[in-house]
């Protein structure tokens, strides 16, 4: 089950990034362009940021459950991701990441 939540998570994703939706915009002023999923995979092939699969690995190693949802953002010019992961337990717990490096920046009900 983990796995085939994990992998309607990469796909939607993935269909995300080649449609070019827009992700949730942000109120730190950063320009549209940055508030795109365009962006994001532009800055994927740059090099710039991590690849998605391997940010979701860090986050699969470290926390038990099932990745729900994920939101690919820019604040303050830096490129985040925002997993929800449920939790055997029926927990919600959502992690923010940098996107560059793959460091936890925050976690909130852990």
């Amino acid at each position: 089950m983990r796995i085939l939540l994990m992998s309607i998570a990469a796909l939607s994703l993935a269909g995300l990034l080649s449609a070019g939706a827009i992700a949730h915009a942000d109120d730190d002023g950063d320009d549209a362009d940055g508030r795109s999923l365009d962006a994001v995979q532009e800055a994927v092939e740059k090099g710039t940021i991590k690849p998605f699969s391997e940010l979701r690995e860090i986050v699969s190693r470290r926390f038990r459950g099932d990745i729900v949802r994920v939101e690919p953002r820019r604040k303050h010019g830096v490129f985040l991701y925002k997993f929800k992961v449920l939790s055997p337990e029926g927990q919600l717990v959502e992690i923010e990441m940098d996107a560059a490096s793959g460091t936890i920046l925050e976690v909130e009900n852990e």
